[in-house]
């Protein structure tokens, strides 16, 4: 009978709940169990403790016999998998994103290994009824589950995945963090030991190169020689290279053609074939060839994990910036320390100066500078005073300030960043979806190639196949193929992140490279997008206090920047009843029954005609570069206001940056009239401009444009441009913080500064050209290396080298990216 393992037994640093590291900070999570303060690696482990603890078996802790992450789910016993802990809201609470029809959860996978646990994976989870979207990145191993509540429950999900042989747990960032230095760890060791071994081994192939006779028995020190070499290359295969073996075993028992396959394929055929030789005393061993393989692959998947990791960091920064405790601040005025999980909107919490603001708010008490450099890419602090909403991950200053919560942390800026970018990873450009499937059949052609190199030598020169079929077999290792997309998307979309662009759709990327016609929005876009209002033209009866009281009333409800301009004048709101917005026109309602209109001329001349006076005003204010506005009723028009939107500062240099670029054609689409336009495009240098358009002209156009084989990046500001947005073969605008997840674009530029969509174009075109030339080193060393190999040019231990120094290339070149 197996002990149970007593909470004495756990080492200090241990969670209580699954046995993993604690991280060394001061607010870890604490709950009190059996009689004592317990400490938990993350908040999700506290949860299910205390949901174990609710439910009344806390003797569950008392009779458990193992606690380690990776069997964290396994000794789970029956009853207490029937609770259904991760079915309860406030476990879930944590880590998943909840809507009207689904639900979202970031679960963090163990064992994940290469393209073929991905796919795995997420073929699996696909086929449950009920899951509805599913995306793993095999960086970071955390998976993005989107799911039908009403047809399948988290825990259903948790277990499915358990039954293909992986691990999941709800997704934390310090957790993570800890797995990622867990197999660093693993890796080192096992790394240190291969290359230990394999000396030996080396040195007493080395010695019988020169030393073993021809047609004669062999010397006893050799025969002990080659039985010693087997029992450290058998200490080597079960220790060294387990993962390789389990990785394959998976494969075979989903049926499944993964890399793992080929390299224990050529490990086995090594280990065997000497094992032979050992036994008759005749002919080669490959000892020193498999240990080779194994210490080579060891440095290959160490130096890519290390690679992998740099390339997740700043995603992962998105993660881990978010503080894991706030001071709350009660109705009587009393402070207590919380979890950001516990926070829910109306809160007050006190943020002190240099701490990380958890989640958005707005400011009820004080002033202070905020460093929002981790949101938009600007490092310069930005002043904040009361009323001002600040944003998760920004940095509190030199001032003490009280804020206000207005979103949950799952509904946070900083964790809708992050969803947005990984839900943008997973939407991959399609020669990187296509390099993944052929992974696959390549491991078919290997497997064909070696049984039939194992023939031809076994039929011509018998001592020729074994080496040659081992050759054939580790040499072509497919992991620089699979390796040649992944590694240099995800370095991209922290690069993307790291200057301030949200790349929301990875697929968009390969347009934004290689499109050679930009398509610009005026108002909000080339401009500042916050007009004011600087003359109000009366043309009517009504005095200006009415005017500016009926203009603002209409205008409550739009987000259009002329009608933000008119609704911030500090003036009693009119009553209107009825209101409409007619996008790209203008709005309209009811004042004392009768209709009013706020908006272009054309739109107010559908209710009356404009005398000439009126169309003199417009004229005029147009020739002075003025954008205007009308309001009138059936009787007609009584104001006429004007208003400037100023250009953006960096506009001019953005552009000069797209022409170098390869940008060869310019056109601004734009609702304004057209000489405002023309004067834009005038002096912005731009080569095309349309004015007078509404959104469905817009849209037809870039339709026409797109029907004539171009590729077009539509840049707006992503209001009344939301068709044209979604139609561009690429889209980038300007994002609303406060507004991410409604926005129709693939690229969102976090601050003002307009060079950044030059600047992601560059990026978009090196993303595209270190992938290209991924594939390029990866098709090509093995179209040069497969005949060399098959035809016993290669021997093992050059094999060996040669596909290790493939898969490096492959991630150092990749990691090039991060360079700025």
């Amino acid at each position: 009978m197996v002990a149970p393992l007593l909470p004495t037994d756990l080492p200090a640093e241990s969670c209580f709940h699954c046995g993993l590291p604690v991280p060394d900070v001061d607010d870890i999570p604490r709950l009190q169990v059996l009689e004592r303060e317990r400490h938990f690696c993350c908040q999700g482990c506290k949860a299910v403790c205390g949901a174990i603890i609710d439910a009344g078996l806390e003797d569950y802790y008392r009779q458990r016999s193992a606690t380690s992450a990776s069997a964290a789910i396994d000794i789970i016993p029956a009853f207490l998998k029937q609770v259904d802990l991760y079915d309860r809201p406030e476990i879930q609470q944590d880590f998943v994103v909840t809507s009207e029809n689904w639900r979202e959860a970031f679960l963090l996978l163990e064992n994940i290994r290469c393209a073929a646990c991905l796919w795995l994976n997420e073929k699996h989870l696909r086929s449950l009824p009920g899951v509805i979207d599913v995306h793993i990145d095999d960086v970071t191993q955390r998976a993005r589950v989107r799911w039908d509540p009403d047809r399948i429950k988290l825990s259903e999900i948790l277990t499915a995945i358990t039954h293909i042989g992986y691990v999941a747990h709800p997704y934390d960032a310090s957790r993570g963090a800890q797995l990622a230095q867990e197999r660093r760890r693993r890796n080192t060791e096992r790394l240190i030991f291969a290359g230990v071994i394999s000396m030996l081994i080396m040195k007493f192939s080395i010695a019988t190169y020169f030393m073993t006779p021809v047609d004669e028995p062999l010397p006893m020190w050799i025969v002990v020689g080659r039985w010693t070499s087997f029992v450290l290359t058998t200490m080597i295969l079960f220790y060294s290279a387990e993962d390789f073996f389990v990785g394959a075993w998976k494969d075979i028992r989903n049926r499944r053609l993964g890399m793992d396959i080929p390299i224990v394929m050529g490990l086995l055929v090594a280990y065997f074939g000497s094992l032979y030789t050992t036994i008759t005393e005749h002919g080669e061993i490959y000892y020193d060839a498999v240990t080779m393989f194994v210490f080579f692959l060891l440095i290959s998947r160490r130096l890519e994990l290390r690679g992998k990791l740099r390339a997740a960091g700043k995603l992962e920064e998105l993660a881990r910036i978010t503080p894991k405790t706030a001071t709350r601040i009660d109705a009587d005025g009393s402070r207590h320390k919380i979890t950001v999980s516990e926070l829910a909107p109306d809160d007050v919490i006190r943020l002190l100066p240099g701490e990380t603001l958890p989640v958005d708010g707005v400011i009820v008490s004080g002033s202070s500078s905020f460093d929002e450099s981790l949101l938009t890419g600007e490092s310069i602090p930005l002043a904040r005073q009361i009323g001002d909403t600040v944003f998760a991950g920004a940095i509190n200053g030199e001032q003490v300030v009280d804020v206000r919560v207005t979103h949950s942390l799952q509904g946070s800026t900083v964790s809708e960043i992050r969803r947005l970018v990984e839900g943008g990873l997973a939407q991959r450009p399609r020669y990187a979806l296509l390099a993944e499937k052929a992974a696959t059949w390549f491991i078919t052609l290997i497997l064909i190639i070696s049984a039939l190199t194992a023939y031809y030598w076994y039929v011509n020169d018998p001592m020729m196949a074994l080496p040659a079929t081992i050759s054939v077999l580790i040499v072509t290792c497919p992991c620089a193929l699979a390796l040649a997309a992944p590694v240099a998307l995800t370095v991209s979309a922290g690069r993307f992140v790291e200057m301030g662009v949200l790349p929301l759709r990875m697929n968009a990327l390969d347009a934004l490279a290689q499109a050679k016609h930009f398509i610009f929005d005026k108002t909000g876009t080339l401009t500042l997008g916050k007009p004011v209002l600087v003359t109000t033209h009366l043309t009517g009866t009504l005095d200006e206090a009415t005017v500016r009281a009926y203009a603002a009333a209409l205008s409550a409800d739009s987000e259009h920047p002329v009608a933000k301009a008119l609704r911030q004048e500090n003036v009693k709101t009119a009553l209107i009843t009825d209101p409409q917005n007619t996008v790209g026109s203008g709005t309209k309602g009811l004042v004392d029954g009768h209709e009013w209109r706020l908006g272009k001329p054309d739109f107010i001349a559908e209710l009356m005609p404009l005398d000439d006076k009126v169309r003199a005003i417009i004229q005029q204010c147009r020739e002075q570069g003025y954008l205007v506005s009308l309001l009138g009723n059936q009787q007609g028009v009584v104001a006429v206001f004007a208003l400037r939107d100023e250009l953006r500062p960096s506009i001019g240099k953005m552009m000069a940056s797209l022409r170098r670029t390869g940008v060869s054609n310019t056109v601004i689409l734009s609702g304004d009239a057209q000489a405002s336009v023309s004067r834009v495009a005038q002096e912005l240098g731009i080569s095309s401009a349309i004015g007078g358009m509404s959104p469905q002209d817009k849209f037809n156009w870039a339709r026409q444009q797109q029907a004539q084989g171009d590729k077009i990046v539509m840049f707006g500001d992503g209001i009344n441009d939301a068709p044209s947005l979604a139609l561009a073969d690429a889209s980038v605008s300007f994002a609303d913080a406060t507004d991410l997840a409604n926005n129709s674009s693939d690229f969102l530029i976090m601050g003002e500064d307009a060079r950044l969509l030059a600047r992601a174009r560059q990026l978009a075109r090196d993303t595209r050209r270190n992938i290209l030339q991924n594939f390029g080193w990866a098709a090509g060393y093995n179209v040069i290396a497969i005949p060399f190999a098959a035809a016993g040019l290669i021997p093992p231990w050059g094999a060996s080298i040669g596909m290790s120094l493939s898969s490096l290339v492959v991630v150092m070149n990749a990691l090039r990216l991060q360079k700025k």
